[in-house]
Formats: C-alpha cells, structure tokens, sequence
C-alpha cells in the first residue's frame, strides 16, 4: 500500500520541476497544487491506523452516541471530564449519527487542514510542490492530518484568519478565531498574533533568544508557583497543563528547541525577507517573523508547550520552500544558508530516528508503511503500545520538574 506515497512523491516533484518556477498565475499549476491537495486528502481520509494518535481518537469516538440526543449533556461531560471543546464533540457526534464512521471524521479533518494550507501556500509562495514535498518529508502532513486532528481544525481556521488580517480583513481573525477556539484551547496563542509585528533587527533577536534562556531557565518557578496555583489543579484542563508542566529539558534539551523552533526559524524568514523586493510583502514577512519569535520563545522555554509553534510552522515551511528553491541560486552568504539548512535536515533526521523500546520501532514507523481501509490488520497496534511509551514520562531529575 505504500505505493501510494510513491506516487504523491513521483508526481509532486514532476509538478515541481515543471510548474515552481513559473512566477506569474498559471491555471495549469492552481489546477496541480488542488489536484495533489485533493490526493492528500484521499491518503488521510482512508487510512487504517496510521499514526500514534490516531488510536486514541478511535477509542474516544466509539463512545460517542449514535444520535443528537442529550447532546448539551454530552458536550458538557466531554469537556469537564475529558477537556475537550464543545465544537470537536459536535463534529464527532456528527460523523457518528449521519455516517456511523470514524473515516468520515478522518475525512473531514484532512479537507480542513489540508484546504486551508494548500490555500495559504497559493498566496505565499510560487513554489508549491516544492512546499507539499518538505510538508510530507518533514512529516508535518503526518502530524497535522493524524495526531493532532482536534487542533488541525483550529490551525485551518487561524491560519485563514491570519491571512486575511495581513490582507486588510483583520475582522475575519475575530471570527474564526473564537470558533477555532471551540475546537481545540491552543489557538488562543493567537491572540499574540495583531500585537506581535516589531522591527526585525539583530538586537531583537539577541533579546528575545535571551528572555527565552531565562524563562527557561525560571521555568520551575513560573510554573510551579504562579501556573499551577492559579488553575487550583481542579479539572481535566488542570491535569493536562499539570502533564506539560512537569516536562522539563538540559540545557542541551534547551539549546535544541532553540535551534529548533527560534534560530533556523527565524533565519530562513529573515533571509527570504532580505530578498523580498515588494515593500508589502516584507511587511508581511516582517509580521510573520515576529510572531514566529513570540512562538519561539515560548516552544524553546517550556518542553510542553512547544506544539503551540504550529500556529507558525506551515509559514516556516513556506519561507523553507523559497529558502531552499533559491539555496544555490545566490552565492551571497552560501556558506551560512547551507549549513542552516544542513542544520535543518540533521533535525528532520533525528526526529525521524527517536526509537521506542517497547516495540523495537522508530517515528517514522508511525507512517510508513501505509496503512489503508481495505486492510484492518491488527499488526499496526504496535503503534499504539510505542505512542504509549512516548507519551508516559519516565521520572528522573532530568525530564521532570518539581512543581510541588
């Protein structure tokens, strides 16, 4: 079955080749980017298994009910026991009363994302399949359409709220926000989005990358005494923010989220920037950087928090297509452009080989090989016993914190 992957990665990189470098509108090329979005979409959509989340996702919707009825009750227990937002139990008692199905969900899920990003890519870049290409390699699309279904649909909201505020509309952001709020809590991150847009100088970097080493650094304090003790460690939301606190990294856990989330981040933007000859678009980018800074102190600081850098990431992976597009294209600072993306692929890599002891597996077993509908095998719940070992926190002095 995975010869379907074969395929998108076949045809993607023709359609690269053949269309990225073609700057003006091209029917032929808006045709391709919704032809290959509409692939991706099929590939989640009847999927088997796929993923580490995944398992989680199909357990909570059998216990949905198969009707509308008591459906203030139940979305009322699901977010006070569960903490599941109203619009996210809405969606799943609709997939289960009209389509008794949990692929009708994954479908759903996948058209939403993968809609909204594949929109987003068309006003940001010219290099779209180049884009889709380190989307599906850095195994964003896998993360984005399989892990994190309840917050994809809040992501495909805000990131269209985003795009229209920097085109004008700044109303749409007030709306799609507060319903992408009702499906998943993190994109209240957002909100940092119209206030964040300040001159993008060496000085800000070295500030903000700054103030992150010392929140890190005060992390046991700023969560422990201030966090947890205003939520009164009462509820499911608690709970949770008690399981992101107690997650703690070295310095060198540190100085890898660093690089991760803020360095590489921000140079590739800043590079892409520098070479933007529409003053527009540089403010757009400018806007776009401050706010992936906002993010990438927050990812870098706190080990728990750093899913709240997908707010940012489809545009870093935008401005990574361009970066890499032009990579050889310039030799203006090529040495430190090709040891950024050098960087930038060690990382992809490793994340690729974080190994899970309970099943002798790796990450990238999560998604390959291809799992599909017609093939229900139960051999793919080794999936679900290594995400178990990922996600438990082993207790030792260096990976939880003291929050007492």
């Amino acid at each position: 079955m995975s010869i379907f992957y074969i395929i998108f990665i076949i045809l993607t990189a023709y359609f690269s080749f053949r269309y990225d470098g073609i700057e003006e509108y091209d029917s032929h090329k808006q045709h391709r980017l919704w032809l290959m979005c509409g692939f991706m979409i099929c590939l989640t959509g009847f999927s088997y298994g796929l993923g580490a989340d995944k398992f989680a996702y199909m357990e909570e919707f059998e216990q949905y009910p198969d009707n509308f009825s008591d459906i203030g009750d139940h979305i009322w227990l699901q977010f006070m026991l569960c903490g599941q937002m109203p619009l996210w139990t809405l969606v799943n008692m609709l997939a289960k009363s009209v389509f008794h199905s949990f692929y009708a969900l994954q479908f759903m899920e996948s058209a939403a994302i993968n809609i909204a990003i594949c929109y987003i890519v068309s006003k940001y870049t010219h290099r779209y399949f180049l884009f889709l290409l380190i989307y599906f390699f850095s195994l964003q699309y896998f993360i984005f359409n399989v892990e994190i279904m309840r917050e994809a649909f809040a992501l495909s909201l805000v990131l269209l709220g985003i795009h229209w505020w920097m085109n004008g509309k700044k109303w749409v952001l007030f709306v799609t926000l507060p319903i992408g709020l009702l499906f998943h809590v993190s994109a209240a991150i957002a909100i940092l989005f119209p206030f964040a847009n300040f001159p993008i100088t060496k000085k800000t970097i070295i500030i903000a990358l700054s103030v992150s080493f010392i929140i890190w650094l005060f992390s046991d304090i700023l969560l422990g005494k201030i966090v947890l003790a205003a939520l009164g460690g009462i509820g499911s939301f608690s709970e949770k923010i008690i399981y992101y606190s107690m997650q703690a990294t070295t310095f060198f856990g540190f100085a890898r989220a660093a690089i991760t989330y803020f360095i590489i981040p921000v140079f590739v933007m800043y590079t892409i920037m520098q070479n933007e000859p529409s003053e527009d678009k540089k403010k757009c980018i400018q806007h776009i950087i401050s706010f992936t800074i906002c993010l990438g102190v927050i990812a870098s600081s706190f080990a728990g928090l750093n899913r709240f850098f997908n707010y940012t990431r489809v545009f870093y992976l935008i401005f990574m297509s361009e970066f890499v597009y032009t990579l050889f294209r310039s030799k203006h600072h090529l040495i430190l452009r090709a040891g950024a993306f050098a960087i930038w692929l060690f990382l992809i890599v490793l994340q690729y080989r974080v190994h899970y002891q309970t099943t002798n597996t790796y990450f990238y077993e999560f998604y390959y090989p291809y799992t599909c509908i017609l093939h229900e095998d139960k051999d793919v719940y080794f999936r679900e016993i290594a995400h178990s070992e990922g996600v438990a926190i082993t207790v030792n002095d260096k990976n939880v914190r003291d929050i007492e």
